[in-house]
């Protein structure tokens, strides 16, 4: 039992919590060590000002669903502590707010520099053309990276672990997106970011924990107290909200 959700104290006593939030540490970090201090990590960050972050639920989703979110947000907390904050290099910075974001995208989270532009033109950080956008990238692409060696090379062709990271469900989104010509393709990740938000709190979730994570539905499913095969099916249903979103905005795979 989860105890009762409206009392903080109750909800970390129960052992079915500890498990979870312990599970999550240990697919974070391969070291025992690691594994124990971000497990204390995180029991202390819940507890803070009087158990705050428990104390925001409302009950709009499953009480372990908003739990998995939290953890794994003060998972970040814990590696940005542990492991010191990232610096964008002086070069970068001076080009503006797109030239940082196009850095944080590349060499921290392994994205390509043509995702990266998809990216800008969504959030409106880069109004210039893609083969201008190429020219302005230059001095990004000679910073240095050591998190992502690859960051330098001129072929955007996705290969080995970041092509098929550990665990990872194929997103049929990314891969109808990924067909589609430039133009296409930011009005589409318009369609897909406007659907998300108008999903339910626990959609929403699901959707990030599947197809923007490292876990398979399986692990999800486990996490939600639910069945892999109700995860599935209601993943397929949500994949075809997003495609008739798609197909009503003329967006179809080509």
């Amino acid at each position: 039992m989860v105890g009762d959700p409206r009392n903080p104290e109750d909800i970390l006593a129960s052992r079915e919590i500890l498990d979870r939030i312990e599970a999550v540490c240990k697919r974070h970090f391969a070291d025992e060590n690691e594994q124990n201090e971000s497990f204390v990590f995180v029991i202390d960050s819940l507890k803070a000002d009087d158990y705050k972050r428990l104390r925001a639920y409302k009950g709009k989703s499953r009480l372990t669903t908003y739990i998995y979110s939290l953890v794994n947000s003060i998972i970040v907390d814990y590696r940005r502590k542990t492991y010191g904050r990232r610096r964008i290099p002086a070069v970068v910075a001076r080009l503006g707010k797109w030239a940082e974001t196009v850095y944080r995208l590349v060499c921290w989270q392994k994205y390509t520099f043509d995702d990266a532009y998809d990216f800008l033109q969504v959030e409106d950080l880069f109004e210039g053309p893609y083969e201008q956008y190429l020219q302005a990238i230059v001095p990004i692409r000679e910073a240095p990276c050591r998190e992502n060696p690859s960051f330098q090379s001129l072929n955007e062709e996705i290969s080995g672990a970041a092509a098929n990271p550990p665990n990872a469900d194929v997103n049929p989104l990314e891969a109808l997106i990924a067909k589609l010509d430039y133009g296409r393709r930011g009005k589409a990740i318009k369609i897909i970011r406007a659907t998300t938000t108008a999903l339910s709190q626990e959609d929403q979730m699901l959707i990030r924990l599947v197809y923007a994570s490292e876990q398979p539905v399986s692990a999800v499913a486990q996490m939600l107290g639910r069945s892999a095969s109700s995860v599935r099916r209601r993943l397929k249903r949500l994949l075809v909200r997003y495609r008739e979103q798609l197909l009503a905005e003329g967006i179809r795979e080509p």
